[in-house]
């Protein structure tokens, strides 16, 4: 018989077929393939951006705390003082890719600058006039973040003008007026010769230069200031450029009210409410020193013992025996007297008449203030936690080495630099912390 054969069962049609489908299968695999690659690689770039976005923040902070810890003995102008306008970047000592952070966490450069041109947003700040020379207590850090390939900036106008540094023993800070004060007798003493703070639990760091032993933020003041204290009573204010005929108070204050009422308003959250009156409690103590808060005119008295911050909205009194080992912010009336048979401040007093009124001030008796460094360091400890290593902090889930996540690695960069951060008091950048205000950060 005859055969004719079918066309569709010509030898090899199934095979080019096969073929053409795994070639086509083949090329969108490798498209895929591709495709995936490229994501992951835009992911771990930008995992990359952002931790190394966490460093240079953590350079920003770590800075912030390296100028502030030690503006008695290297003032802003210091670390100025090779700038000139063509380069006004200086480079932080100590802080030249810093990689202090762990081994595969990066690294940080810091650098300081003058603020020359004016910061035209609120509040709003002129500009200083020398790259070399400041006068405001403000300076831009900048930072620079590498993690792997990644690098980023951060730039950031700060404001040192602060509590833990005082200018004087006592600060008055100019309300509507001209500051007034009352001096009584001639047994009183305000020094700012650094003192040990009497109790010693707890209590920090170590005995630093002389400051004022009052200082006024007016040459209006400053007059004032010098007709109320008596011939007999000059060398009753001792301190930096005190003399036995002339007292150490001087028109060199830094600290605005804003600034004061900024810090007030930070730690109010977190107080404990105290009564007004007469008052002979005692609050605190050298272990756990605390944040207390006195609404209305209180009169601390009799043998009672305070440790820590007390902040005071109306008129204040420390009479009798009675001993604080901290800082005391007064607001509000601006009304501030120590008097008493032996009542003694060991630390700072910052008083401001933020109510229109005027700031005035009364000492007399046997009541003294003395400035204190380690009362104040007991006290910014338990504001601002001093850095501690984040070394055994990591979990299983963390995955250890590189495999951490941003935003692990920002709280591991936080606790290194500002302890954990989760405390009642903000410590985190553009929040009051006591190294510096941050007022924008680029």
């Amino acid at each position: 018989m005859l055969r004719i054969p079918w066309r569709g069962s010509s030898p090899g049609t199934i095979l080019v077929v096969a073929i053409l489908l795994l070639s086509l299968l083949a090329t969108l695999g490798v498209g895929l393939l591709g495709s995936s690659l490229t994501e992951n690689m835009i992911v771990l770039n930008d995992v990359n951006a952002q931790r190394a976005l966490a460093v240079a923040e953590a350079g920003i902070a770590h800075a912030r705390r390296e100028i502030a810890a030690n503006l008695d003995t290297t003032s802003l102008t210091t670390r100025l003082g090779v700038a000139t306008t063509a380069a006004p970047d200086v480079a932080v000592s100590g802080l030249a890719t810093y990689a202090a952070l762990g081994t595969g966490n990066g690294t940080y450069s810091v650098w300081v600058s003058n603020n020359l041109t004016a910061y035209n947003k609120s509040p709003g700040y002129a500009a200083d006039s020398a790259a070399a020379t400041d006068t405001d207590n403000r300076i831009w850090i900048r930072a620079v973040g590498t993690y792997r390939n990644a690098t980023r900036t951060v730039r950031a106008l700060v404001d040192f003008s602060s509590v833990w540094n005082p200018p004087g023993t006592i600060t008055l800070i100019d309300g509507a007026a001209a500051d007034s004060a009352t001096f009584n007798g001639n047994a009183f003493g305000v020094t700012g010769t650094d003192t040990a703070a009497p109790t010693s639990t707890g209590a920090c760091g170590t005995l630093g230069a002389s400051r004022r032993g009052i200082s006024v933020d007016s040459d209006a003041s400053l007059t004032a200031l010098g007709n109320a204290v008596a011939d007999n009573q000059e060398d009753n204010i001792t301190g930096r450029g005190g003399t036995a005929t002339q007292g150490s108070y001087a028109n060199n204050g830094t600290l605005s009210t804003s600034t004061l009422q900024g810090v007030a308003n930070a730690l109010i959250p977190g107080a404990t409410a105290i009564p007004g009156g007469s008052n002979s409690n005692d609050y605190g103590s050298a272990a756990a020193p605390g944040v207390f808060l006195a609404s209305s005119d209180i009169k601390l008295l009799g043998n009672g013992k305070g440790y820590g911050v007390l902040i005071a909205t109306a008129g204040f009194e420390m009479a009798g025996n009675y001993k604080w080992e901290g800082l005391i912010i007064l607001i509000g009336a601006g009304t501030a007297s120590i008097t008493g048979a032996d009542s003694k401040l060991y630390g700072s007093l910052l008083v401001a008449n933020t109510q229109g009124g005027v700031t005035h001030l009364t000492v007399s008796g046997n009541g003294g203030a003395y400035f204190s460094t380690q009362a104040l360091c007991r006290v910014q400890n338990m504001v601002c936690p001093r850095p501690r290593s984040s070394r055994g902090n990591r979990s299983a889930k963390d995955g250890g080495g590189d495999r951490l996540s941003s935003r692990r690695v920002r709280e591991i960069y936080a606790r290194i630099l500002f302890g954990s951060g989760r405390g009642r008091f903000p410590n985190s950048i553009g929040r009051f912390d006591g190294h510096g205000k941050v007022h924008e950060t680029l």
